[in-house]
């Protein structure tokens, strides 16, 4: 009797009331939007040289821009970056990087859906002739993608051409062929048995996370408020990814926020006229209903500690902006020594020049001086390992009829650097006092 209600009550026309609006939003749709471009970004980075870091040629690349691999601090800065980028997330969003971002997620994701959709394809169910074949093209398809995926991920440490002369003919590159299929053959485990096993039971980012949500952490609850308008329907359970009940609390170790259940709800109860139980929430208060708030708290900026960690990341944001593109390819800086001569018609003037290569690559640097009319530069060619700086004795002359006025100082520049990369210091040369 209690599911011959339950259908009734489903059917029925929906109540004309005046209840709150019933809510449109698809999670599942922008969820799937966002790992489709997250796929797209993860093949796209190591390909553009917007993220790699090559173990072979010893270079780092960043947004695009490539860095020496021995600058350490910048590489240590990106790392702590991504760190804090996820700390940020758990803090103010709880479990919305498992749901929504995860690699695991998605994988198990894809493994999910096309295993549904083979089914639904060639209508078949456990136990019926064309079940297996469903399964085998599913299992061919798995193992198409995991050798992707081992080629995407290998060319974020190795040239992606020598992944890919590997991935077709493993002789020529055993080394890399050996981390290709290796990979391929971990992602073949994970998407055929693992899925969604590692993140209820061996994943180390679900007791990290507990260290840090709050009251004011963003979940997946379920309205126990308006517990009454619950059908019992079970759908929220049947579309879990991870088979656990949402009705039976926000703190589930296993709930990774993904919203499907929300879609659920929406579902079942919008027919009716319903708004659903289970929403995203920042915390348990019943009067935390996200079109009741304000914006800054709509975006988790509940409390100064959220703002202190979101300053924290602009502020690591700046750091690495500085590191990697706040500095030209060669940099100088110029001193007088104090040494000013005049021999045989000449002025002289010394000074000391520190040179510093920014770049990845070691480089010779040239130079010569503007400024005053018929100056000369005596400087060495300078060369300088990647990342690396040497200071050098130069020294300018002057015809002594071109700075007649004693304990005069005429400004002059020198300018240091290769024939596609220069930059110019500024100083000083100065005529002899009186009786020199």
């Amino acid at each position: 009797m209690p599911a011959i209600d339950i259908s009734h009550r489903i059917i029925q026309s929906p109540p004309k009331d005046g209840r709150a609006k019933v809510s449109n939003v698809r999670w599942h749709t922008w969820r799937r939007l966002l790992q489709v471009a997250c796929g797209i970004a993860f093949v796209a980075l190591p390909l553009t040289n917007g993220l790699r870091l090559d173990l072979r040629e010893g270079s780092f690349y960043f947004a695009w821009h490539r860095i020496a691999v021995q600058d350490l601090a910048l590489v240590f800065w990106v790392g702590f970056l991504g760190l804090w980028c996820l700390v940020a997330v758990s803090f103010l969003y709880g479990r919305l990087w498992c749901g929504w971002v995860c690699p695991q997620t998605i994988a198990s994701d894809f493994a999910d859906s096309t295993k549904k959709r083979l089914d639904k394809f060639f209508r078949t169910r456990p136990g019926k002739p064309r079940f297996l074949l469903s399964r085998s093209i599913w299992s061919l398809v798995i193992l198409g993608i995991s050798v992707g995926t081992g080629i995407a991920l290998g060319m974020y440490w190795l040239a992606p051409a020598a992944i890919w002369a590997a991935a077709i003919n493993p002789v020529s590159d055993v080394a890399a062929a050996g981390t290709v299929y290796g990979i391929a053959a971990f992602m073949a485990a994970d998407m055929l048995w693992i899925r969604r096993k590692f993140c209820s039971g061996a994943c180390p980012y679900g007791p990290l996370l507990g260290t840090l949500v709050d009251k004011n952490t963003l979940a997946v609850r379920f309205l126990e408020e308006r517990g009454d308008d619950c059908i019992k329907c079970g759908k929220c359970e049947v579309d879990c990814p991870m088979e656990i009940d949402i009705k039976q609390g926000v703190s589930q170790h296993s709930c990774i926020g993904c919203g499907e259940c929300v879609d659920s709800c929406n579902d079942v109860l919008g027919k009716r006229g319903i708004p659903g139980l289970i929403e995203y929430r920042f915390g348990t208060e019943p009067d935390r209903k996200m079109t009741s708030l304000p914006l800054i708290q709509r975006l988790g900026l509940w409390d100064s500690v959220r703002w202190g960690v979101i300053g924290t990341l602009i502020t690591l944001v700046g750091v690495v902006c500085v590191l990697a593109f706040g500095r030209g390819p060669v940099t100088a800086t110029i001193n007088a020594n104090g040494t000013v001569a005049k021999v045989n018609g000449v002025v002289t003037n010394g000074y000391e020049i520190t040179v510093n290569n920014n770049s990845p690559d070691s480089a010779i640097y040239q130079s010569s001086v503007t400024g005053v009319p018929g100056a000369t530069l005596q400087m060495q060619d300078i060369e300088i390992e990647a990342r690396g700086a040497k200071t050098v004795k130069a020294v300018v002359s002057v015809p002594a009829s071109i700075a007649p006025i004693p304990g005069h100082r005429l400004p002059i520049k020198i300018l240091v650097g290769t024939t596609s990369d220069r930059t110019a210091v500024k100083s000083f040369f100065y005529t002899p006092q009186i009786g020199e």
